[in-house]
């Protein structure tokens, strides 16, 4: 399930279909937060054979497609036991087609993780893991909301090293009003100097009702400054680049061969199952999404929050917002080969004025936003969405 790295303008992409499993549950609400989870594991026994329930209801939802990409998400995954996921695997294993050598990701937070924990982890077949560091500065830990420190995040790569993991991904949140330019360059330090091949880098965003909004909107936290965001933005897209990492995503860099094959997925439109509260689905032509509520999913009646089949125009939009934010850009062969030749058409047509405004290049028949205008990239296909006006 090789995803080789061409040099723009060259596309090669081959992936199987992908599991998304959303453990609900964290010790503490983080301020910034906006996915669905509870600062309680009470419902967790609850919450687990219903998943279990979930999983062989929901096993022909890919028709047999081999799965290549298995990933717990949420929440913190971290807080379930090696016993608990390696009961979810097993009965994933049972249930659907797995892939040669899958690749199978845990997120975690550094406070949950000692090297047995770790150990045992690898002994039941999870072989990458997500690291929720933020950052590696007490201070901007503190804003976050954040249950670790600093000692907590340093210790945390040294043991996973330790336990065999190679497949590390860390994340780190950038725009921090904590920071300034001096300490967000130690951030990426640090990261370097672990030698870690991946790293998820986001822009601090505020979303709505989130404890930190709340805070920020009483006067009670700094507020998040935009010259922050795009200063530290363009230290970080110098520095992994100075560093060997490719930008294959707008937040995400690695060495190369070292992506994120599951994520990847969703930005190339490959169909994946999302199995737990909140998560969603997609099989290629429709979408689906569960109840964003840990009581209502236990009730099989209330799980299923909604479902849609996704019109041409919907699918164009899609794959238009979502390509824009890779490294590969649209393919504008593939639009006029599996879409039709009026798409393609509107979309090179909609393009031109991106072009001479220098937001985006277009090479033999790929259309791209280079690293700076990444950041920019939902205003950029907003450009170059469908317009039904535009077509009668």
């Amino acid at each position: 399930m090789e995803m080789p790295f061409p040099e723009r303008g060259i596309f090669c992409f081959c992936a199987m279909a992908g599991l998304y499993i959303h453990i609900p549950f964290c010790k503490s609400k983080c301020g910034y937060c906006g996915f669905y989870s509870l600062p309680s594991i009470k419902l967790k026994d609850r919450f687990l054979e219903a998943l279990k329930a979930e999983i062989m209801l929901r096993k022909d939802y890919l028709h047999d497609e081999p799965v290549g990409t298995v990933y717990f998400g949420g929440g913190t995954p971290s807080l379930l036991s090696t016993e608990e996921l390696e009961g979810i695997l097993h009965l994933i294993n049972i249930h659907y087609p797995i892939a040669e050598n899958p690749e199978i990701t845990l997120e975690a937070n550094p406070d949950t993780l000692s090297l047995e924990y770790l150990q045992a982890m690898r002994n039941i077949g999870i072989n990458r893991l997500s690291i929720g560091i933020q950052s590696f500065f007490d201070n901007d830990l503190q804003y976050l909301g954040r249950k670790h420190n600093a000692e907590h995040a340093r210790r945390c790569l040294f043991l996973a090293k330790q336990a065999g993991f190679e497949n590390l991904s860390l994340d780190l949140i950038y725009g921090l009003p904590t920071s300034n330019a001096e300490q967000w360059n130690r951030n990426l330090d640090l990261f370097f100097e672990a030698d870690i091949p991946h790293l998820s880098a986001y822009a601090l965003t505020l979303e709505p009702n989130s404890i930190l909004t709340k805070q920020i909107e009483l006067g009670k936290a700094a507020p998040v400054s935009e010259d922050d965001v795009l200063r530290d933005y363009d230290i970080l897209c110098r520095r992994a680049a100075e560093n060997g990492y490719l930008h294959y995503e707008i937040s995400n860099f690695c060495r190369r061969g070292i992506h994120s094959k599951h994520n990847a997925s969703y930005w190339f439109g490959t169909p994946y199952l999302g199995l737990g509260p909140s998560a969603h689905s997609f099989d290629g032509a429709s979408r689906q999404w569960n109840v964003s509520s840990v009581e209502k999913y236990l009730d099989a009646k209330l799980r299923d929050a909604g479902c849609e089949t996704l019109t041409p125009e919907q699918t164009y939009d899609e794959y238009v917002m979502l390509r824009l934010r890779t490294h590969w850009g649209i393919d504008l062969k593939w639009l006029k080969n599996k879409m039709g030749e009026r798409f393609a058409t509107y979309c090179e047509q909609q393009a031109q004025p991106l072009i001479r405004q220098g937001r985006l290049t277009q090479t033999r028949e790929f259309l791209y936003l280079n690293d700076q205008q990444l950041l920019f990239a939902d205003g950029v296909a907003e450009a170059l969405m469908w317009e039904v006006t535009s077509q009668e």
